[in-house]
């Protein structure tokens, strides 16, 4: 029976230790610089001591279709984990030697010629999925690796196209356009097949090399308009989701965007009608050039919205009240502003469907030449490099229920807060605090100081939900009883607070008076003769 017990502590000793290996996407980005993303295995090890080993294998630089390097295995071992709501938080900053790989085929790995490469990782397990970011010092090179991004929607930069084609019901005609990858337009079109054929023919989705400023990309998105005669004008549309097409009236709701993530359909290029989305963005920004062939007073605007749902099936324009949705955020009045670029900031509203009470597990994105179907001209929208933002700041903090007096005044986010009672010892617990960001992370460290009447020093980090930014805070809690006791002298070149006070007869004391003398122990080691005030 002894040996059965052993046994199956060895086994579950075993358990504890197995790797977890995540498949996913893969995007490097080289000093700002998107690379094609591709599917990649990343395996999580937990240890016995509570820290994570993560291995990324064969990790091979694609600068383009010719020019590779193979850089070798990414072995990151000892990283913290720290519980987080429903996920688990993976955060390091090491120093880490690169292995060779073990593909076939690859006679030379550059990263063993390396020596120590610094590597920052910040990673999130949540319910069986890992997003990871991955940031190496690698030849001078800024690389940015992430894993599993489920917070930005990929190739939103427009620098990877492939060639999209519509045919006539007949298969006898047939028309092709670039289309963006992972992204759809009326190319690949769903609805009644002569419809697709017939808004699809005259191609409305074009690769550009006009780009919006300060883009490290070197292309965009053109969309473009065209006037079909009787049938009104064709608007340039694209969305992450699926295009309908319905009806030969532009205005009929059988015409629309959607997206369905049950649906198993994929484009010319492999990917689905959907873009996963599992974060809480606070806005969307956009870059966008609009013009008019003929500018229109009564439509002049063209248009972006967005919509976080559940990933079942929701439509745009909608036909009906959906009850899926989180949060919508959209623009349906871009003006043409002389045809110059224009930075878009649009705030994503989530108290409007907090009812729902969904989580979102897709967005779906749309654009078209004007915001009203059918209407405008032979127009042209550019798009380019659109992100998420994600806000990561603290707009309060609350210590034992009583807001910090003047929070935000400090340049160096320090603060200190006296607290009434035997002990000025704070918990996480103890602390509360708001944020400007939907889906920020706030992890906070409490250290207790040994000083007479207790104190806590407190560090509380607010990150941003995509873990790409952070914002640190430090609070220190003191015994409010023993705030007037200071030396000027005693404090010079560096803080030294209250280690021990004694009365001029060397009892220690744990209440001094006001008026009274007192011999006052530093934590610096020097003592000083000090009047309570």
């Amino acid at each position: 029976m002894k040996k059965l017990f052993t046994l199956i502590a060895m086994l579950a000793g075993t358990a504890a230790v197995m790797a977890t290996d995540y498949t996913d996407k893969l995007v490097v980005t080289i000093d700002g610089t998107y690379t094609p993303a591709t599917d990649n295995v990343i395996s999580v090890e937990e240890q016995a001591d509570g820290t994570y080993n993560l291995q990324l294998k064969n990790f091979i630089l694609k600068f383009s279709e010719e020019n590779v390097m193979p850089v070798g295995t990414i072995n990151v071992p000892n990283v913290k984990g720290t519980k987080n709501g429903a996920s688990t938080l993976l955060i390091s900053n090491q120093d880490i030697l690169i292995v060779d790989g073990d593909l076939p085929g690859i006679p030379y790995w550059a990263g063993k010629e390396l020596g120590p490469v610094p590597v920052n990782v910040n990673a999130d397990m949540k319910d069986g999925h890992l997003y990871a970011l991955i940031t190496i010092g690698f030849m001078g090179m800024n690389i940015e690796v992430t894993f599993g991004d489920v917070y930005q929607i990929c190739n939103s930069g427009f620098e990877y196209f492939h060639t999209a084609t519509v045919y006539s019901p007949d298969g006898e005609n047939s028309a092709t356009s670039d289309e963006p990858n992972n992204w759809h337009s009326f190319m690949s079109a769903s609805g009644n097949p002569a419809f697709v054929y017939l808004a699809g023919y005259t191609p409305h989705t074009f690769k550009s090399d006009v780009t919006c400023p300060g883009s490290k990309g070197s292309s965009s998105v053109l969309l473009t308009s065209s006037d079909m005669g009787f049938f009104g004008v064709a608007n340039g549309t694209l969305t992450t989701g699926r295009i309908n097409t319905g009806s030969v009236t532009a205005a009929d709701l059988a015409n629309h965007a959607w997206n369905d993530m049950s649906q198993t359909d994929v484009d010319a290029n492999g990917d689905p009608f959907f873009a996963a989305m599992h974060g809480c963005p606070d806005s969307l920004v956009v870059w966008v050039k609009f013009t008019q062939g003929t500018p229109s007073a009564e439509f002049p605007y063209a248009t972006v919205s967005a919509v976080i749902n559940d990933g079942t099936y929701y439509q745009d324009p909608e036909d009906k009240e959906y009850t899926n949705v989180l949060a919508k955020a959209a623009n349906a009045q871009i003006e043409s502003n002389d045809g110059a670029w224009q930075r878009l900031a649009i705030p994503f509203d989530y108290d409007t469907y907090k009812a729902n009470n969904v989580e979102g597990k897709a967005i779906l994105v749309t654009m078209s030449t004007n915001a009203t179907p059918g209407k405008g001209s032979t127009d042209e929208l550019y798009v380019d490099d659109m992100e998420m933002i994600y806000n990561y700041s603290a707009t309060a903090i609350s210590v034992k229920g009583t807001p910090i007096e003047g929070f935000g005044k400090a340049e160096d986010n320090t603060y200190e807060v006296l607290i009434n009672g035997e002990s000025a010892d704070v918990s996480a617990d103890d602390i509360v605090v708001e944020t400007d960001g939907k889906g920020a992370r706030v992890l906070i460290e409490t250290v207790d100081v040994d000083l007479i009447g207790g104190g806590s020093d407190v560090t509380i980090t607010v990150m941003s939900e995509d873990l790409k930014h952070s914002n640190t805070y430090v609070i220190s809690t003191r015994n409010a009883k023993y705030a007037g006791i200071n030396n000027a002298s005693v404090n010079a070149g560096g803080r030294a607070e209250v280690k021990a006070v004694y009365n001029m007869n060397g009892q220690m004391v744990e209440t001094p008076l006001k008026g009274n003398v007192y011999v006052v122990k530093y934590t610096n080691g020097k003592t000083a003769k000090v009047t309570l005030k």
